[in-house]
């Protein structure tokens, strides 16, 4: 085991940030949750841990598909939900001010450099959260364009941008080599420079925001934050990139009803590749709702003209994330869905290539005990309908239980300090299912609030933290209140039985 203390000023952990509700949030509340994800994030700051006036901002949403779904919802769990997008596209105005570009782009599947084309059933205008049940973009309905304008409703006067419309002389072309040896070319928009890269010429970006929503996916497991990337990508060839036409991983649909993945690597090392051309510096995930099966929702898949009217297969979560690492939150989501997050294996992939961090011992939730009590509740209700965990489309693993399984006691600690000045604290984890054993990423040891060490690469289901009480005295001589809390590789945070207390050390405590 790997002793580190203050792990969040480290600079080896990246932090995932989680809020939720225990019914459907009204509009006002996913504003706030918007807000509450900042806070975990950057504290009091906000996006002004990130942003500054005058900042070129671009936020990459998901309306992919947007004119999918039953009759009445379309677009629900599909795309982004608006309120979402619009949530933070006005955050981001407040702080850029108002002459600052400011972009909102999705692909639409249209060489129309309009994005708001009413005659594209996949433009940002249909785009929308009905509250009116029908088929229609009415003006009740939560919408991203709904005059066709081409600006995001709402207050923020983002620009539209169709990343379909892009050809390639708005493109630059780059080759990236990855961790495995091969080359891979990505045909980026040239708008995503920095302002550096541009060297004060034409367009550039000095913040990427990606707002991707929770969905199974047929290919990788989950797509998230790393999937989202793909829709920069062209659709036709461009550049000696293949485009998304020409995918970079595929299935093969046999007569007999059977799939086989083609190229897996190829996919996960391309959207790896992406990535390192141009990451993401804050991802917020819509999780309000989990797509079972995303692409496949439920049946067909985008490219093979699937009823556009079929209800889509989801659950409501009422949760969402948010990190600056892709590759973290993408793990976590995928403890979310219910998969073991080892089976997801793009994470990883990216993770090799520099993306960011994957191991779950290394990962940061100042929420805690939240995540695990959501799942707990959305196992609860889906579980019996046998519609949580996800769908096993992409061959992700399943958790044979949303319950961690173990329990966390104190077996001893030295209220009085050893002969070296010394405080033992030493817990036990205890399985609580007959023949379990937790696949255990990290111990810490809170004082106070706070997490002051932490242990990695547990071994075996006990371990021991030591200090001295000069060491976390923030309090002017008073007694340290603590306890130690075990995570598991499925960012279920389990805390000891009891706290402990320690006096200063000249009030010596009877044994």
């Amino acid at each position: 085991m790997e002793l580190i203390k203050n792990a969040a000023e480290s600079g080896r952990f990246s932090k995932v940030a989680f809020t939720c509700r225990t019914q459907e949030p009204k509009d006002q509340e996913v504003r706030e949750m918007v807000d509450e994800l900042l806070e975990q994030l950057y504290g009091e700051q906000g996006l002004r841990a990130i942003l500054k006036k005058g900042d070129h901002v671009t936020i990459k949403t998901n309306i992919v598909m947007c004119h999918t779904g039953a009759y009445g919802e379309k677009g629900r769990a599909i795309i982004t939900d608006p309120r979402v997008t619009r949530c933070v596209a006005e955050r981001v105005r407040e702080v850029i001010g108002g002459d600052a570009e400011l972009r909102v782009c999705d692909a639409c599947f249209s060489g129309d450099a309009n994005p708001s084309a009413v005659g594209n059933k996949c433009s940002f205008h249909w785009a929308r959260l009905n509250r009116v049940p029908d088929d229609t973009v009415s003006p009740e309905d939560v919408c991203y364009d709904y005059d066709a304008d081409g600006y995001l409703d709402g207050t923020s006067h983002a620009r539209l941008v169709n990343l379909d419309a892009i050809g390639e002389d708005g493109r630059d072309l780059h080759v990236v080599q990855m961790a495995d040896g091969s080359e891979v070319k990505v045909a980026m928009p040239r708008f995503l420079r920095t302002r550096e890269q541009a060297n004060g010429e034409g367009e550039f970006t000095d913040v990427l925001i990606g707002l991707p929503v929770m969905k199974n996916h047929w290919y990788v497991g989950m797509s998230g934050a790393l999937k989202l990337h793909y829709g920069f990508r062209s659709l036709p060839a461009c550049k000696g990139d293949s485009g998304r036409r020409g995918h970079s991983g595929f299935y093969t649909v046999w007569k007999d009803g059977g799939m086989e993945l083609h190229h897996l690597e190829r996919l996960e090392n391309y959207l790896s590749a992406i990535q390192k051309v141009r990451p993401y510096d804050l991802v917020i995930m819509d999780c309000l709702t989990m797509d079972r099966d995303g692409p496949g929702t439920p049946s067909g898949a985008v490219s093979c003209g699937r009823d556009i009217e079929e209800q889509a297969d989801y659950i409501l979560t009422h949760s969402m994330l948010a990190s600056d690492d892709p590759c973290a939150i993408d793990t976590v989501e995928a403890a979310f869905a219910g998969y073991r997050t080892e089976s997801v294996t793009l994470p990883r992939t990216a993770a090799r290539n520099g993306i960011g961090v994957a191991d779950p011992a290394f990962i940061l939730m100042p929420a805690e005990e939240r995540f695990k009590f959501q799942k707990l509740r959305i196992a609860a209700r889906y579980s019996p309908e046998g519609r949580y965990p996800l769908s096993r489309s992409g061959h992700p693993e399943l958790l044979e239980s949303a319950d961690p399984g173990y329990a966390v006691d104190l077996t001893d600690y030295g209220r009085q300090p050893d002969g070296e000045g010394l405080h033992h604290i030493r817990y036990r984890v205890i399985p609580t299912r007959p023949g379990f054993v937790p696949k255990l990423s990290r111990a810490d040891l809170c004082i106070g609030g706070t997490v002051v060490q932490s242990l990695v690469g547990l071994e075996g289901l006990e371990g021991e933290f030591t200090f001295r009480y000069a060491d976390y005295d923030n309090m002017n001589h008073a007694y340290l209140a603590g306890r130690v809390c075990v995570w598991d590789t499925s960012f279920n945070c389990v805390p000891g039985y009891s706290e402990f207390f320690i006096a200063p050390d000249d009030e010596r405590l009877p044994d």
